[in-house]
């Protein structure tokens, strides 16, 4: 989140100086923030060490700081973007976008489930724009500052932030008003439960399988891919196919291996796009400390 506020100075700038700009903080934040740095190598050696170089494995962390500072620029900027009619034009949708509109306008509502990767911000605001009536599943950030300046960003474009822990009757009466709630499911989750992601047990939000089977709601899993940063970018959108087990604990434990699992996909197509810096494995199944590699 301290990303955030490194490029806050760009927000005033044009959206690919500020953009390219962003690329450059990265650098020095690279080599200055180490136990930052050490996560990040750590996770991709751990992902794939086994067939990468470390030249690369270097080279991709850094790259992945990169692409975040980007995102950060992105999340600052997109509501401005928004009001370029050229920009809303530029995006290109694919998937079954029309099949999803015109079920959202006829009051059905769905789980928008995506990850921290490429261009994540954008994405919501984009839906908005679109006509959806959209809600974001978010937990607080620790920093209370930063926090605040996270739900005004977002807050400007998604009218709904929900708490996902504890906000279950809230969840349900968005779902049941048509609202669709988006949500990202790739976070450390200290009461989640235990999926495999990348080759090792994550902790992973259990809300797509609560929702899913209190509610029967549909999920579709969202990507969003820069095609030119801060000028064009690509919204795909796939109906998530998803079991449905016996029982309630079944059922949520297979729906969060299924979903994890695609989002895993999407990171390996494009691994640099992932936020790598984010100690996902921080809590582990037996109780014991994470160890960097």
């Amino acid at each position: 989140m301290a990303t955030f506020i490194l490029v806050l100075p760009l927000a005033w700038l044009p959206a690919s100086l500020a953009c390219r700009l962003a690329r450059g903080l990265a650098l020095p934040a690279w080599f200055l923030a180490r136990r930052r740095r050490a996560v990040t190598l750590s996770n991709l050696r751990h992902a794939f060490g086994a067939t990468w170089s470390e030249k690369k494995i270097h080279s991709v962390g850094l790259e992945s700081w990169r692409r975040v500072a980007v995102s950060a620029v992105e999340a600052i900027q997109i509501q401005r973007w928004l009001q370029d009619r050229r920009f809303v034009d530029s995006v290109v949708w694919s998937g079954p976008w029309e099949q999803l509109d015109q079920r959202q306008r006829a009051g059905e509502a769905f789980l928008l489930v995506s990850g921290h990767q490429g261009p994540f911000e954008v994405i919501l605001p984009l839906l908005v724009q679109r006509g959806w009536r959209m809600g974001l599943l978010s937990r607080p950030v620790k920093n209370a500052y930063i926090d605040r300046a996270m739900d005004w960003l977002r807050g400007a474009t998604v009218p709904t932030i929900l708490d996902p822990a504890g906000a279950l009757p809230e969840m349900g009466k968005a779902l049941r008003g048509g609202i669709s709630l988006a949500l990202l499911i790739d976070q450390n989750t200290r009461d989640g439960v235990f999926v495999d992601f990348l080759g090792r047990p994550a902790a992973t939000t259990p809300s797509i399988g609560v929702l899913t089977r209190r509610y029967q709601v549909p999920v579709v899993y969202l990507q969003a891919r820069r095609l030119e940063a801060g000028k064009r970018y690509r919204l795909h959108c796939e109906i998530a196919d998803l079991p449905w087990g016996e029982g309630v604990r079944s059922h949520v434990l297979q729906v969060t291996r299924t979903a994890t699992a695609r989002i895993e996909t999407m990171v390996r197509e494009t691994p640099a796009d992932w936020l790598w810096l984010h100690q996902r494995w921080k809590v582990r199944p037996d109780g014991s400390r994470e160890f960097l590699i």
